[in-house]
Parts: C-alpha cells; sequence; structure tokens
C-alpha cells in the first residue's frame, strides 16, 4: 500500500488531512483549529477571515495598549541624551526656529522630540506616561499615534506662525496638550467627568502666559489640534455605529 504523504513536504508522512481542504499533512504542518487541524494555508485564511476586535472608538484592539506609549517615550529619551552628550550643533539643527522652517521643514517634528533641561522631559514625558496608555487602549495604536503626532505638528505650526522668526522652540508639550484636548473632547463624548481636565487646562494656560521662555503658542496649537483630531474620531465612531445599527 502507498503510504500517504505531506502535500507541502512530500518526503514526509501523513497522518492527518486537513479539515478544511482534506488534503494530507505531516505533523510540522499541522495547525491546531476549533475543530480538528488545518493546514497552514486553511489556518491563515481562517485567522484572515475573522473580523478584527474594535476598540472603543474605531481602532484595532491589540493585545499590549501601551506599544506606541512606550516607543515614544524612547525616542524622547534616546534624544535627550543625544543632545546632552552630542555637539552643540545637533540641537541646533533640531530645534525649531520659524524663519528656517521653509528650508529645513524637518524642525516641525524634530523639534517636539528634543529637550535640554531634565525638569522639561521629566514633565513632559510624566504626562505622556499618564496619558499615553488610556488613550492608547481606547484609540487603538494608530489612531493614538496619529493624534500624537498631529498634536505635535499643529503644536509647531503655531509657533511657525505666531512666534518671533528668530525664536528657538523644542519640547513635546504641544503633543502632550494635543492628549489632554484629544482627552477632553473623548471623555466628553463618553459623559465621564471632566473638571480635572479643564483644571489642568487653566493651570497650564495661566504658567504658559506668566512665565518667560514658555511657548504658549505651542501649547494652544498643540491642545486645538489634538481636540480636533479626537473630535473627528468621536463623528467617525458615532457614523460606524449608525451605520452598524441600520444593517
Amino acid at each position: 500500500m502507498t503510504e500517504t504523504v505531506c502535500y507541502r513536504h512530500p518526503d514526509r508522512p501523513a497522518g492527518v488531512r486537513c479539515q478544511r481542504c482534506d488534503r494530507p499533512i505531516c505533523p510540522s504542518c499541522m495547525k491546531s483549529a476549533s475543530v480538528g487541524f488545518q493546514c497552514p494555508s486553511c489556518f491563515n485564511e481562517g485567522v484572515k477571515s475573522v473580523p478584527r476586535t474594535r476598540t472603543s472608538f474605531g481602532g484595532i484592539q491589540r493585545g499590549n495598549p501601551q506599544v506606541v506609549t512606550m516607543v515614544l517615550l524612547a525616542i524622547n529619551v534616546l534624544v535627550f541624551i543625544a543632545v546632552r552628550t552630542g555637539s552643540s550643533r545637533l540641537v541646533n539643527d533640531l530645534v525649531l526656529v520659524p524663519v528656517l522652517v521653509d528650508s529645513e521643514p524637518w524642525r516641525l517634528f524634530t523639534s517636539a522630540f528634543t529637550h535640554l533641561q531634565i525638569f522639561h522631559i521629566l514633565a513632559n514625558l510624566f504626562m505622556l506616561y499618564q496619558l499615553g496608555p488610556p488613550l492608547e487602549q481606547m484609540l487603538g495604536r494608530l489612531r493614538f499615534l496619529t493624534l500624537y503626532l498631529l498634536s505635535a505638528l499643529g503644536g509647531s505650526v503655531a509657533v511657525w506662525f505666531l512666534s518671533s522668526p528668530v525664536s528657538a522652540t523644542l519640547g513635546a508639550s504641544g503633543a502632550v496638550l494635543g492628549l489632554v484636548g484629544g482627552l477632553l473632547v473623548i471623555s466628553r463624548a463618553r459623559g465621564m467627568d471632566v473638571t480635572w481636565i479643564l483644571g489642568y487646562v487653566a493651570a497650564t494656560a495661566v504658567i504658559s502666559f506668566l512665565i518667560p521662555n514658555i511657548s504658549w503658542q505651542g501649547h494652544l496649537g498643540g491642545f486645538v489640534t489634538g481636540a480636533a483630531v479626537a473630535w473627528v474620531f468621536v463623528q467617525d465612531t458615532k457614523r460606524r455605529r449608525k451605520k452598524a445599527a441600520r444593517t
């Protein structure tokens, strides 16, 4: 009698058949499914057909809700170490100087990851660590990253247009304030208490205008951008739910 061999590995005997395509498979090709075993091709097709679980605001739900937050924290720390230990030319190439943006547009982003003072980076990263994981869990990785980067860009654009052309601005404050603005909009949409958020915004506004060398332009631009992006996410979520209710 002819021995049955694996359809993927003709040199190996097959002990079972795939429950979907009925082709013989060897032990290394056996993928455990809800009923019996499947070959790798059928198993992968089955995984693709399973609807992805979405977060409460439409993002794809992942196993670890802090990955993007941790990566952003790490980037800020690495840039901080680089500018503190490297030459002064490095920080000069990263900071936002409005008059240079036309020829060096990357400064709109690099400045949002650059810090010089230890208190400055600790304050920003503390808030990122506090706000990042819950927002990333609600929005999903891609939407959370979009919120952060657009907030950083919004803060930088505000500095570009509203600050002195030769002023130098740096720090993640605009991005962090964008997270605050986003959390405010999302919390209001979910009917949650936003008292502490409003208090934080008020305190930040007072500090921004009273203490010298703090960019109120970056804070304002980041906050407004973050709130606007979150509002778009909220509206998209409502649209999805209405569409699902009609089907």
